[in-house]
């Protein structure tokens, strides 16, 4: 949600500590800094007092706020105190406690919110450094915290109780005149809590803990996408404005527990580690995520199994588009990864009982690129109305980097790509035409299909139906129950094809 930025503006006030410096700054020029960086991130600051002693800056009773078109936020903290140290760094304390208030009541029919966070630190240390224009914020502390203290949606409060500590912290935060900004942030360990009771006077209650080892969060791009919302970011993005980040954990458990008198529910997990990236500018958006070792066991009274437990070696999620209208080809890339995904011997007795189907881990993996322009900008609202009547995007070029999909004994696998004729589109009723070809191997599906004929999960004329289909399209390759096809298209005449045989 839009009203993180807030926190992001003060991030050099919330958490920044010890480095040493690469040039002078005083109190009052890292004061500056600050407040450039709020002005820049679409905030704005007032000061109930400051006042000046020698090289110490106090300042009390600070307000940050930031207004967008449905979300508003402020965050006030009692005192903070910038302090020179005399080797051309700043020392920074500032209250371990604060409230930050956040409103959101959207335009359309959403639901209003209000909250209320309380942000706590243990031991924080904050050392500034660098110079006027480029002021770096090197900072340790013991932990971290942030406690939903109140929320209410549409006028009702919720009993919730909800808090995010971070614990064994360090990091830094740097600012740069050129509207840059970059981040990077460690934690040994980050604990997630959350409980809530049934609204209404209800008897339900919802329990969850997600524990994460070795946190690492970084950053780094342009003060400028930081403000406002869709407009703004459009704007931002077409003046050069780039942003780029990752967030990864090691080790992770995860409980989740729901009771409503007999109606129960409960899942605990554990996973080897996790990984967010992302980046964004005006040519493309990128966005790449993973995780390993996942392990789950679920259980609950509308569940028909004592427990349902699944195992995925490593689920992988990724994408690439172009963001910006232009009349010249962009990269653009989709791919899924969900290796090895094993169930349990209960799942499995559910619909083979006799056991006559291998029960090795499954595998998706999908993986595509190609070349594709846009015809409208999409973080732009009004060329965004244009795309819903009109052809969105024109696409050049399509190319099937990987396929698998292997379940109980079967494996199809794939490669092949195919180009884009955007003047010929009568070829393919409006389409635009596609040359190229597809390699496709099946291995195993004959035998699959003999055994589910034999557990009565598909009727033999169905069996038969399914056999004649890949007989259209497939021959027999050099391996037992292998099925091998090259589907080739030829976008001028429209003639499509199969190991040389005319389909159409």
């Amino acid at each position: 949600m839009r009203h993180w930025k807030l926190l992001g503006g003060t991030a050099a006030l919330a958490i920044a500590a010890g480095g040493a410096a690469q040039a002078d700054v005083t109190s009052a020029q890292v004061w500056d800094a600050w407040k450039s960086v709020v002005s820049e991130t679409g905030q704005t600051i007032t000061v109930g007092s400051e006042s000046q002693d020698g090289g110490t800056l106090t300042l009390s009773d600070v307000t940050f706020a930031m207004q967008t078109t449905d979300v508003s936020a402020t965050a006030n903290v009692a005192e903070m105190v910038l302090t020179e140290q005399g080797d051309g760094t700043v020392a920074i304390t500032l209250s371990p406690s604060y409230e930050v208030k956040v409103s959101v009541d959207p335009e359309d029919d959403d639901e209003s919110v209000d909250m209320t966070l309380t942000l706590t630190s243990e031991n924080l240390g904050m050392i500034a450094s660098g110079d006027p224009d480029a002021v770096k914020y090197d900072y340790t502390a013991d932990s971290l915290t942030a406690s939903v203290t109140e929320l209410v949606v549409e006028g009702e409060t919720l009993e919730l109780d909800a808090d995010i500590v971070m614990r064994a912290v360090t990091g830094d935060y740097t600012t740069g005149a050129d509207d840059s900004m970059s981040s990077r942030f460690d934690s040994d360990s980050m604990t997630i809590t959350v409980h809530m009771d049934e609204p209404d006077g209800g008897d339900g209650t919802l329990d969850a803990t997600m524990e994460y080892a070795d946190v690492a969060i970084t950053s780094d791009g342009s003060m400028a996408l930081m403000a406002g919302g869709v407009k703004e970011l459009s704007g931002a993005l077409a003046e050069g404005g780039t942003a780029e980040g990752s967030i990864s954990h090691g080790d992770a458990s995860y409980q989740v527990a729901f009771v409503d008198g007999s109606d129960t529910f409960s899942l605990d997990g554990t996973a080897q580690g996790g990984l967010l990236e992302y980046a964004l500018s005006a040519e493309a958006m990128s966005y790449n995520a993973g995780n390993t070792g996942l392990d789950m066991v679920i259980t609950g009274s509308e569940i028909p199994l004592p427990e349902v437990a699944v195992q995925l070696g490593e689920f992988g999620l990724g994408l690439t588009t172009p963001v910006s209208k232009s009349e010249e080809p962009q990269d653009f890339s989709f791919a899924l990864r969900l290796v090895d995904l094993a169930v349990s011997d209960m799942i499995w007795s559910m619909i083979d009982q006799g056991g006559q189907l291998p029960h090795d881990p499954a595998t998706v993996i999908f993986d595509v690129s190609g070349k594709a322009n846009f015809l409208f900008d999409l973080f732009d609202p009004d060329s965004m109305e244009m795309a819903d009547s009109e052809m969105p995007a024109e696409i050049h070029a399509l190319d099937l980097n990987e396929l698998k999909l292997a379940i109980a004994g079967a494996v199809l696998t794939g490669e092949g790509g195919f180009t884009f004729d955007m003047d010929n589109l009568a070829a393919f009723d409006g389409l635009p035409a596609p040359t190229g070809k597809v390699n496709l191997m099946l291995v195993g599906a004959n035998t699959l299909l003999d055994k589910l004929v034999a557990m009565g999960l598909i009727p033999e004329d169905q069996a038969m139906g399914a056999r004649m289909m890949m007989g259209l399209f497939a021959r027999p390759g050099d391996g037992e129950d292998t099925l091998v096809s090259e589907i080739e298209v030829d976008g001028a005449t429209g003639a499509i094809s199969a190991n040389g045989q005319r389909l159409q």
